[in-house]
């Protein structure tokens, strides 16, 4: 994944939807590799607008980038044990080492409240990938692409059509990083497992 900064004329129809389907399933089989770090469980997505595959525009609205929101309940206890915590960061720290990217990692406040960040900005195909750890044992993971040249509400036709979803095309509750990947709907047919979908 790269960023906007280019000669070459933005692309458009058939390949703007697959460049974005390459990115977008690149960023997220990385960003799921990461959460199974911590995790297989389901994880909260919490809003249908964090769910990850909405393009948003960016560069002065001359290129898209995606981003998503993950949130877990790590912690059995209202207070999650710092040994633990800080194990957790550094296991995070060093998959995104070995994967060749450069993370930071700091503590936000002192003491018993304090945040633990583990961070990496404008690289590997990302503008920010961050994962934070509370001191409730709650864990989020928040990523944002590298801006992609072309245009995102062109892209968001392309791939939703005058589907408006509202719940029932992309999951608005949980999904677990070991879930299936796809990209892209089929209005009418749901590409995930829900007990009621609703279109």
């Amino acid at each position: 994944m790269t960023g906007c900064d280019t000669d070459a004329p933005a692309p458009s129809g058939d390949a703007l939807y697959a460049d974005a389907e390459q990115t977008y399933l690149e960023y997220r089989e990385f960003v799921n590799g990461v959460q199974s770090v911590l995790s297989t469980d389901p994880w909260t997505i919490g809003q249908i607008g964090r769910y990850g595959m909405q393009p948003g525009s960016c560069d002065g609205d001359t290129g898209y980038q995606f981003d998503l929101g993950r949130t877990l309940q790590l912690g059995r206890t209202l207070q999650m044990d710092a040994a633990d915590r800080d194990a957790n960061a550094e296991a995070v720290t060093r998959h995104l080492e070995e994967a060749g990217l450069s993370p930071r990692q700091r503590t936000l406040g002192d003491g018993d409240k304090s945040l633990v960040q583990v961070a990496v900005r404008d690289e590997g195909g990302f503008e920010l990938l961050l994962v934070e750890f509370g001191y409730d044992g709650t864990v989020r993971v928040s990523a944002t692409t590298a801006c992609r040249p072309g245009d995102a509400l062109a892209l968001s036709d392309l791939i939703f059509g005058d589907v408006r979803f509202l719940g029932g095309y992309l999951p608005d509750d949980v999904e677990a990083p070991t879930d299936p990947l796809f990209f892209g709907i089929t209005p009418g047919d749901p590409q995930f497992v829900r007990e009621t979908p609703a279109p």
